[in-house]
Parts: structure tokens; C-alpha cells; sequence
């Protein structure tokens, strides 16, 4: 559970490891924030680049709903989620989920599993930073599942709920210890490898990866 102090220990940790790097951060702005990064699911892919920063086109257009890391800003991560979504490209209400939701992914759901079984790699400068992310531990099914009725007592006229029992202020997400640096101006490179291309996957299905930790702006070289 998030609290006002948890909060503000991951702030001055932050706030530490960047002065700590030799970046000024006495005049910068350092606020809570995040990245979001979306990439469309493929059956013919099996490695999926993830981009982080905003001049980043090796997917092609951004998608509405990305926000991606500006060159003249530190990012430092505290918590990262990866989950799944349904929606085009400029979808802006795309919804999003923590499972395959059988209701959602009717079509390919059981192949989400080999993203699944697959893992996060991050690189930053030609740097191996975080060499095997298991995405696993961001899987959690709720307990009242869209269109299911076995939580409900009542048995003549059982409840169908109309979508998941999901906090999306903790459910998929997991700390990030020791924390990682994403400099604007430095080559960063996150990609998602699979254990093996889906075999089936819904229409507008995506990845999306959810970063979230402490934005420090206009402190990098780049201006």
C-alpha cells in the first residue's frame, strides 16, 4: 500500500542517487511521474523493442497513450508494471489488464502466457543494466473477474460483474531495488523477449510497460 512515507523515502533516495551521479540537482524539478510504453502484440514476433524515450521511432508512430522520457530529463525508476491492453494505436480509452482476461482475449488469451514466461532486459549506453526482468511477477488474476459469477452468494439471480477487481495503485506493479537511472540524452534500450511469438492473438492486443518513480527535468546535457 502506498503511503506519505514510503513516498518520501523513494524522493530523497531519488533526489540522492542523482546529486550522487554529479547532476545538479538544486534548481531542477523533481516530481513523481512515470513512462508508459506500448508496443502491438505480434504472432511473428517473439522479441518485442520497447521504446522509452520520446524521438524513438524503431516501432513506428507513438501511440496516444504513451508518455515517454524527454532528452532533457532524468528518470529514475522505482516501480514497473507490464501489462496488457485492447485497443488501436489512437485509442485513447484502451483499457488495460493485469491477466488474460478470458472476456477480453477470448482470442489468444492462453498465448499471453509465453510473454509471460518471457523477461525484461534494459540497456543504457551499451550497458546492461537489468539483464533478465521476469515478467511473471507482474501477473495478478483479482479475485472478481469480469464476467464471472463464483464470488456471488446468490444463487437464483448470481451477480456478473462487469469488469476486474484491479488497483492499479499496487496489483501489477513491483519495486524496483536498487533503483535504475534513465538519462534523456543516453541510448537506452528496453525490449521484452518472449518465450516464443504468441500463436494467437486478439485484434489490437498490445504490451504495455508502466514505469514509475522520480522525473528530475532539465538537468541533462542535452538542452
Amino acid at each position: 500500500m502506498a503511503t506519505q512515507m514510503g513516498a518520501r523515502m523513494t524522493f530523497e533516495s531519488a533526489k540522492a542517487l542523482v546529486k550522487g551521479l554529479g547532476y545538479s540537482v538544486e534548481q531542477a524539478v523533481l516530481t513523481q511521474s512515470y513512462i508508459r510504453s506500448e508496443v502491438a502484440m505480434s504472432t511473428s514476433i517473439a522479441n518485442y523493442h520497447i521504446p522509452i524515450l520520446v524521438n524513438d521511432t524503431q516501432n513506428g508512430a507513438v501511440r496516444v497513450n504513451e508518455k515517454r522520457l524527454n532528452l532533457q530529463d532524468i528518470f529514475i525508476a522505482t516501480e514497473i508494471a507490464v501489462v496488457f491492453g485492447i485497443g488501436a494505436g489512437t485509442t485513447t480509452s484502451a483499457p488495460l489488464y493485469t491477466y488474460p482476461n478470458s472476456t477480453a482475449f477470448a482470442t489468444g488469451g492462453s498465448a499471453l502466457w509465453t510473454i509471460y514466461n518471457g523477461y525484461l532486459n534494459l540497456s543504457v549506453n551499451n550497458q546492461t543494466v537489468l539483464p533478465s526482468w521476469d515478467v511473471l511477477r507482474h501477473y495478478y488474476a483479482p479475485q472478481t473477474q469480469q464476467n464471472t459469477n463464483f464470488n456471488s452468494a446468490t444463487a437464483t439471480s448470481p451477480a456478473v460483474y462487469t469488469q476486474d477487481q484491479v488497483d492499479y495503485s499496487e496489483n501489477p506493479f513491483f519495486p524496483v531495488e536498487p533503483n535504475i537511472v534513465l538519462n534523456g540524452a543516453a541510448n537506452i534500450q528496453m525490449s521484452l523477449s518472449a518465450n516464443g511469438a504468441p500463436s494467437a492473438i486478439a485484434t489490437n492486443s498490445f504490451i504495455c510497460v508502466l514505469t514509475r518513480g522520480i522525473l528530475c527535468q532539465n538537468v541533462t546535457t542535452v538542452k
